[in-house]
């Protein structure tokens, strides 16, 4: 059975999924192929497991499956990891096959190559009938409990749902999409790698994650109510946070987030005020930036994509080579707007002009599109 997916641009929203807002995802042209050939054994790269010990990890709790997967390479972990939350949740029978797999689509960038990876898992190993928003969160257990890397659930939705040559808008809360947006003939949002690689699992990423679920925390202690998303939190309530917060004052006072797959630790300094505004700050830009596509005007894209970089850059997602390449496109005829797609720190640049505007760069095979 053969399964495939593409990869995502994240025109606006990014790291404000796991806040609750609303995003603006575009599917890639370059996708992902898994191809599942019958086998006498589940065989993942160098990984090969029976029947009988794909069902013994499966029963493991997901901190034991962490740790007998350590000697596996990484990229395996998200394709058996996918396969055990399909068996788990008595959507498969544990899988015999062998798993081939080929991809046009750049890792390690910010292009959600691992939700490609994992939806078309789902795909190869005969799942690909459920409901996508279901499939979504499955990859994402997978992701957030086996691979060990706190996501957000667009991508996966993304990649599942999308439609090549238009905009999808995803409310993650936790995932409800609108109707697509369709792109303008004279208009493209393409991808521009800025060579720095990016990991959703690395220290940045989950020190802001972290840090928007802290300030959810003291806003709700400060004003004695609770809130299902960070997103729906007040602006005035959240400009009195602190601009930084150390764990362990954050400890101390407060306890713990409701964040299941994010910890605070004690020796980290979190920047919470910048964190927790983005996801509310995000999830009304995404809104605007939606009706400036649907009014076909995209000069009203700029100065959205202009502060939600900013918002990356205060909150510690930001990286030179972003910058740079922020300002290389930004110099560019016919570019509208620019700033970091998906997890930030470096990755890839999401860019919105007119058709072609790119085209005469020296390396545009390197462009995502």
């Amino acid at each position: 059975m053969r399964g495939s997916a593409p990869g995502r641009l994240d025109l606006l929203g990014g790291v404000a999924d796991y806040s609750g807002a609303l995003v603006l995802e575009m599917p890639t042209r370059q996708g992902t192929e898994v191809v599942a050939h019958p086998d006498v054994a589940f065989v993942v790269g160098p990984a090969t497991f029976s029947r009988t010990g794909f069902e013994r990890l499966a029963c493991l709790s997901f901190e034991e499956i962490r740790r007998e997967l350590a000697g596996c390479p990484r990229w395996t972990h998200y394709v058996i990891g996918v396969a055990m939350v399909l068996v788990r949740h008595g959507v498969i029978e544990p899988p015999m096959a062998r798993l081939e797999i080929t991809s046009d689509l750049p890792a390690s960038v910010g292009v959600a190559s691992s939700a490609a990876l994992e939806v078309a898992t789902v795909r190869a190993l005969g799942a690909g009938a459920i409901d996508p928003l279901h499939m979504a969160a499955l990859c994402q257990e997978a992701e957030n409990h086996v691979v060990g890397a706190p996501c957000g659930i667009m991508d996966q939705v993304a990649v599942a749902l999308g439609t090549v040559g238009a905009v999808l808008p995803i409310l993650c809360r936790p995932a409800s999409v609108a109707d697509p947006v369709v792109v303008p003939a004279d208009l493209e949002i393409v991808g521009w790698p800025t060579g720095s690689p990016h990991d959703v699992g690395g220290v940045h990423y989950r020190r802001a994650r972290a840090a928007a679920f802290m300030g959810k925390r003291v806003v709700e202690d400060a004003t004695g109510r609770e809130w299902s998303w960070v997103s729906e939190l007040p602006r005035a309530a959240v400009d009195e946070l602190p601009e930084n917060l150390d764990g362990g004052t954050f400890l101390e006072r407060w306890g713990a987030t409701d964040d299941d797959v994010t910890a605070v630790r004690s020796d980290e300094t979190y920047p919470v005020r910048a964190a927790t505004t983005f996801g509310v700050e995000e999830h009304v830009r995404s809104g605007s930036a939606m009706a400036a596509l649907a009014d076909g005007e995209p000069e009203r894209l700029g100065p959205l994509m202009a502060a939600s970089q900013d918002g990356y850059d205060t909150m510690g997602l930001g990286h030179p080579a972003a910058t740079a390449i922020v300002k290389e496109a930004l110099a560019r005829p016919g570019v509208y707007g620019a700033r970091s797609s998906g997890g930030g720190c470096g990755g890839t640049i999401a860019v919105v002009c007119a058709r072609g505007a790119l085209d005469d760069m020296d390396d545009m095979d390197a462009l995502i599109r």
